[in-house]
């Protein structure tokens, strides 16, 4: 209903600004009497018109925030043993009712009374070889301790090796209790004097058995990927060490990486600002991240010297160490946003401003580093904020890349080829926005990109956000990469904004190539006319391109016939695929695969005549023939094809198996355009194809030997016959794909997309 969209678009904004305004306050020295302030009254009032808006208008969100208080005895944040239980209630519901637990997260544990943390067990798998050996070391605080072991239990993947080193630096509740009763496949060890915070870190990684140390502290909650993300991270060896994004209790965010500016004062990147927003949500280099969550090898972080020691008890560790990383070794410290954890701040080493010996430590701490790291932090320019300041930390060029979705290249043969390019461009360090024209962040797609360092612009909350954002960041951006034509048009305004801003039109396929096919094949009078309006657009956009890229060099001829310069081929990108060693043998094979998204009409029209027209008669010949259609998105009609001899399992995640088990690979198509990724995929797979001359087309295949070429049905019948019974032929066809698949490897067009952007530059 509007009327709840209505609610919760104001209902997010106000109690935005009530939190982040409180938690500055806080920050800066103010009481917890602050939230009286007179400031306020205004949004509180807001708040509960909008409360009560919710609650007449029967929205469950609104019921179910403050049933869920009332039915619990325990709270994230007021300690069960320290407080009662009225108390908790009352804050709780207070805090609630006036927009200050809007962000928090559903599936944040409370904290629970020692006693009930006593009766509990906690069992971890014991590795004999870990890979990671997490480091957590505590002093007090047990119910945040429980619940921090208890994130790791249920949310490290059980195929993970990792192993838990706990270092209790003199606890004087009854942790030894817990750990020696209640918990088991922890190693602990108790110090017998008190250490303070970062020896107690070094002694743990001294104990650790893991290749890779991750040092946690025991006030976080962890998430989903938390651990898994931080490992693939660092599999890149220009990588020293990596943190992650922490997110307050209240559900704003601390850190997104952290800045440190000449005079050595360190800022966290994004502090007390939506954990949502796309800014904190990409990977990149940064000044340092902070040790409540920070991962290394450990021979590294071993030749580091480990922990300053000189900046005990704590403070300012976590930066040098990073320093460290960055100015010794000469890696980057990465802030990866995937691994993602709920930090309770202050309970491990202490934050509270109010406390003087702690301020006198950070103080203290400032100016050791400061002398410690002078020569380097001259060259820091301090630039007045943190928006400015991170800037420092991207690549000298920007290049925005607009498609319709964010890549998904287990589904469609366009968005492998746009991942690989995605992957060969950041690694030539060039600094990559990327904009989905559905807004759609696209969950595990998303994650992909993350990895590869692309900066997504996703709906945030609503397209007009993705519109002002990247209006914002258009003097950061060098080069617009825009695929196929109809995303032009809404994107025609950044050239306005900045017109010396170089484009790229990547046509992907030529549409009206496409079209006119279909509708001479159909003899669609309307579809052909509506091709020539296509055409008059697609060469519009290439005339106005500094570059326009062909994905064959068919079309490029067919482009510099219209008068199209500056023209360049970047082809489908495909890996081979097949292993010498298990590549299954003629005879171990059978049936017939095809594969394509049948959101696209060509697949659509080439299964139907397949199964349709095609196969009936090859049946004739031999009944044990299957078929399978593979490929995401069946429509009704390919769906309707399904037989005894036909089966159409839908979308695949890996289609490994079925490649490796076929005996062809038959496409069929009779109209298209550009390269089908379809024929790269089965080349990648050493699987000998069949197809037409719109199959064929781009790639350069040639007849037998590395396929085997059929326009009517009466050809794919005699084709099929006989490659499926001719074992020379088909080990002719085989061998033969596998070395005209070498001009597609990522390597080769890696080339040809660096030249490009040169000569933009």
């Amino acid at each position: 209903m509007k009327i709840y969209k209505w609610i919760d678009k104001y209902n997010y904004k106000n109690s935005l600004k009530i939190i982040s305004k409180y938690s500055e306050g806080l920050s800066r020295g103010e009481s917890s009497f602050y939230s009286i302030n007179t400031k306020f009254w205004a949004k509180y009032l807001l708040r509960l018109v909008l409360v009560l808006c919710s609650t007449i208008t029967f929205q469950k969100k609104a019921y179910h925030s403050f049933f869920k208080i009332l039915s619990t005895r325990y709270s994230p944040f007021y300690p069960a043993d320290t407080n009662s239980v009225y108390y908790i209630k009352l804050r709780d519901l207070i805090a609630t009712l006036f927009g200050f637990r809007y962000f928090v997260d559903d599936e944040i544990s409370p904290l629970y009374s020692n006693n009930k943390v006593l009766k509990s067990k906690l069992t971890f798998e014991i590795s004999k070889t870990p890979l990671v050996s997490i480091i957590i070391p505590i002093h007090n605080h047990l119910d945040y301790t429980y619940n921090c072991l208890q994130s790791l239990l249920q949310n490290i993947d059980q195929s993970v090796e990792y192993e838990v080193v706990i270092v209790d630096d003199c606890s004087t509740d009854q942790s030894n209790i817990f750990f020696e009763k209640c918990v088991e496949g922890v190693r602990y060890y108790k110090n017998d004097v008190n250490l303070g915070f970062i020896n107690s870190c070094n002694k743990g990684a001294v104990h650790a058995r893991g290749k890779l140390i991750c040092f946690l502290n025991n006030d976080v909650q962890i998430c989903k990927n938390w651990l898994e993300s931080l490992i693939k991270t660092l599999e890149n060896n220009e990588f020293g060490c990596v943190g992650s994004k922490l997110v307050y209790a209240n559900g704003l965010l601390q850190e997104a990486g952290g800045i440190v500016y000449n005079d050595a004062n360190a800022a966290n990147y994004g502090k007390y600002r939506d954990a949502e927003d796309p800014e904190y949500n990409y990977q990149r280099a940064v000044d340092y991240c902070s040790g409540a969550s920070l991962i290394f090898r450990k021979n590294e972080f071993e030749q580091l010297g480990c922990f300053n020691t000189d900046l005990a008890p704590a403070y300012y560790e976590d930066t040098d160490i990073c320093f460290r990383i960055r100015h010794i070794l000469g890696k980057k410290v990465i802030y990866q946003p995937l691994s993602q954890l709920i930090h309770f701040e202050g309970i491990s080493s202490g934050t509270n401003v109010e406390d003087n010996s702690i301020k006198r430590f950070q103080k203290i701490n400032n100016q050791k580093f400061l002398e410690i790291w002078r020569e380097e932090l001259k060259k820091y320019a301090d630039l007045g904020n943190a928006q400015e300041s991170i800037k420092k930390n991207k690549s000298a060029k920007t290049i925005l890349f607009i498609d319709d979705t964010v890549p998904t290249p287990n589904k469609d043969s366009g968005s492998v080829r746009l991942f690989e390019i995605l992957k060969m461009v950041s690694a030539l360090d060039y600094h990559i926005i990327f904009i989905p024209n559905d807004g759609e962040k696209k969950g595990l797609y998303f994650n992909d990109l993350v990895h590869v360092g692309v900066e997504v612009l996703y709906r945030f909350p609503n397209r007009r956000f993705i519109m002002k954002r990247i209006s914002e960041k258009v003097s950061e951006i060098d080069f617009v990469w825009i695929c196929k034509p109809h995303n032009n048009i809404p994107f025609e305004f950044l050239f306005r904004l900045k017109p010396t801003l170089k484009r790229i039109y990547d046509t992907i396929d030529l549409h009206y190539i496409r079209m006119k096919r279909e509708a001479d094949l159909t003899n669609n009078v309307a579809l052909a006319q509506e091709s020539e309006g296509i055409k008059r657009n697609e060469l519009e956009f290439a005339r106005k391109a500094d570059f326009t890229i062909a994905i064959t060099t068919e079309e490029e001829q067919i482009l510099k016939k219209e008068g199209i310069k500056n023209l360049v081929v970047v082809p489908n990108i495909h890996e081979a695929y097949y292993e010498e060693k298990s590549f299954k043998t003629f005879s171990e094979r059978s049936g017939l695969i095809f594969i394509g998204g049948y959101a696209h009409k060509p697949n659509i029209d080439a299964a139907k005549w397949l199964i349709e027209d095609i196969m009936p008669n090859v049946w004739l010949i031999n009944p044990d023939i299957e078929v399978i259609l593979l490929g995401s998105n069946p429509s009704p009609e390919v769906l309707a094809l399904q037989s005894d001899r036909v089966f159409v399992p839908g979308f695949v995640n890996d289609v490994t198996e079925y490649f490796n088990d076929a005996k062809l690979f038959i496409a069929p198509l009779r109209f298209g355009a550009g390269m089908k990724g379809k024929i790269g995929q089965s080349l990648s797979y050493a699987l000998p194809i069949i197809t037409s001359d719109i199959g064929a087309e781009g790639i350069g295949l040639k007849t037998n030997e590395n396929f085997i070429l059929a326009n009517s049905a009466d050809e794919f019948i005699a084709a099929i016959l006989k490659l499926y019974n001719d074992q020379e032929l088909w080990h002719q066809i085989s061998e033969g794909s596998k070395e005209v698949l070498k001009k597609y490897h990522p390597n080769q067009v890696k080339n040809i997309v660096e030249s490009l952007l040169l000569n933009l530059s």
